[in-house]
């Protein structure tokens, strides 16, 4: 059975450790799963935390809790895009 879910989209936010363009284990697993995605019409996406400067902590904007700067709250509105 094939499955069509094109109009589908997929956002993988790994949490490496390292940054791109350097290799990581979790690349490959995502790959895996990209690929049957795909296979299948889904428009995959893929956004590594690394390479972004994302505070820690648990509130939405830590900005607001005294973090000098954080992307978080952009990139989740751009992932509600994707």
């Amino acid at each position: 059975m094939d499955y069509d879910f094109s109009g589908l989209k997929a956002l993988f936010v790994p949490c490496t450790l390292k940054r791109s363009p350097e290799k990581s284990n979790t690349d490959g697993l995502i790959a895996i799963s990209r690929d049957i995605m795909a296979k299948h019409g889904v428009e995959v996406s893929v956004l590594r935390a690394a390479d972004h400067d994302i505070a820690t902590g648990v509130w939405p904007d830590m900005t607001e809790h005294g973090a000098a700067s954080d992307a978080w709250p952009e990139l989740y509105l751009q992932g509600l895009d994707r």
